[in-house]
Order: C-alpha cells, then sequence, then structure tokens
C-alpha cells in the first residue's frame, strides 16, 4: 500500500468519526428537555441548516416508530385540541389527545395525533366521528376509552399538556406547518412518556435510532395530504384577514 493510500484511509476514516461525533452531538441535543430547532443544531455542529434538519427528521423518524409500537392502554381518556392561529380559529390544526391513567387519576402515557384529512370538515375544522374512531382504533388497546365532545370541557391534565407542547411548538421552533407537524409532536411525546416511566431518554433513543430503518430525503418531503389553509377560499391570505377585520368592526 502507497503512503498515498495511507494517507487518504486515514482522512477518510477521520471524516467518519467526525460525521459519526456529529450525530451523537445531534441525539443528545434532540433528546434534551427542550429539544433543539435546526437553525440551532446546524451552528452547534457545524453543518448547513439542511443537513441539520434531515439529521433531526431522522431521529424524530425513530422517535415516530417508538411510538407506534406502544398503544395507550388502561383508563384512556381523548380530548379534541387546536394547534395554530389563536386569533384565527379557522386556520388552526385540529388534533386528538389521548391520555392513559391509572387508578388514582394520574397521567402515564400520551399521545397527540393529526387526523387524517378525510375525518375533519374543511368548513368547521372539526374532526368527525370517523376520525375519533381511527384514533381509538391505531394508537389505542380499545378497551376503557372515553372520549369527549369537542366542545366539552377537557381533562386538566391533558389541557395542560395541550398548553405546554404548544408553547415548545412556538417558542423553539417559532410554529410549525401541518406537513410536519406530527414528527414533532411524537418527538415531544416520546420525550414525555419516557419521563413519566423514569426511563433515561438518551440509551432509549440511540436502540430505536439503531434499529429504525433509513429514511431518504425524498421520503421525507414528499407530499402529503393535509388540512388545506382556509385563506385558499378567499384568494389570498390578507383577503382572509380582511374578513376578520371586518367581522371584528362590525362588532
Amino acid at each position: 500500500m502507497s503512503r498515498a493510500d495511507i494517507r487518504y484511509r486515514r482522512y477518510d476514516y477521520g471524516r467518519q468519526l467526525d460525521s459519526l461525533t456529529r450525530w451523537f452531538q445531534a441525539l443528545f441535543l434532540i433528546a434534551s428537555p427542550s429539544g433543539i430547532s435546526s437553525s440551532k443544531l446546524s451552528k452547534i455542529i457545524q453543518v448547513t441548516y439542511k443537513t441539520a434538519w434531515l439529521i433531526a427528521r431522522k431521529i424524530r423518524h425513530a422517535m415516530q416508530r417508538a411510538d407506534q409500537y406502544d398503544p395507550l392502554s388502561g383508563l384512556v381518556r381523548v380530548n379534541h385540541m387546536k394547534y395554530g392561529y389563536s386569533y384565527y380559529q379557522d386556520a388552526q390544526q385540529p388534533l386528538l389527545i389521548g391520555g392513559a391513567f391509572n387508578e388514582p387519576d394520574e397521567l402515564q402515557h400520551v399521545k397527540i395525533k393529526q387526523p387524517d384529512p378525510a375525518h375533519v370538515n374543511p368548513q368547521s375544522r372539526r374532526i368527525a366521528k370517523s376520525g375519533v374512531q381511527a384514533f381509538v382504533d391505531e394508537h389505542t388497546k380499545g378497551l376503557n376509552v372515553s372520549v369527549s365532545a369537542p366542545i366539552a370541557p377537557r381533562h386538566p391534565h391533558l389541557y395542560h399538556i395541550e398548553k405546554k407542547v404548544t408553547s415548545w411548538l412556538n417558542d423553539t421552533f417559532h410554529g410549525i406547518g401541518a406537513k410536519h407537524l406530527q414528527a414533532y409532536l411524537d418527538e415531544y411525546c416520546f420525550r414525555l412518556n419516557l419521563d413519566f416511566r423514569q426511563i433515561p431518554i438518551v440509551g432509549q433513543l440511540l436502540q430505536w435510532c439503531a434499529i429504525t430503518p433509513t429514511l431518504i430525503y425524498d421520503e421525507l418531503t414528499r407530499d402529503k395530504p393535509v388540512l388545506a389553509v382556509p385563506w385558499h377560499a378567499w384568494g389570498s391570505k390578507a383577503k382572509w384577514k380582511g374578513n376578520y377585520l371586518s367581522l371584528w368592526n362590525a362588532g
């Protein structure tokens, strides 16, 4: 083997080691209680924003994989919730939050899910019964499940989680759009559920990253059905907001 070959192998090994170090840094930062935005992650691990976003998104994919194998069980309560523009109700994303409780009414396990757009009324943006049933079928064991009506008072523990996750999405990421919202909701619940069980997060996340199949960039960015934004019906976001101002002034 020539000296040039030896130098190249050393360079290639060093480059791979440096890349692996960045992945471990990213995993540790995303596992932290507050998580981290891709813009901050890119500065810390010294990669482009696109690379940082892809790394973070792949780690979140492992969190989502873990969520699929862990349905809600026991005494399960399901509430309706929304995320998005606080002043524009018809622009918010309708969600379902489910919690598993023990006998002393202590919260043990949480899931927050976007319904399929086909299960949402586009005008009222309310989730149909079919969407609620889909949540129960896919994310619970189907026993001892109680579902509150959309306008009914929410369980105080679930309402607290709703407020916390909304603040986290807005403060850490300055808001998340409908296309990728589910990944961030699953990230939040992944950390929260391990915290409930007092299980160290980094070790669990590393394990799921190791056994989760690789997800390529094209798969992450492909089109997916999402609930259409309401201003499409008005022609522009400005006209849609203008309608709200007109109603406000009329009142």
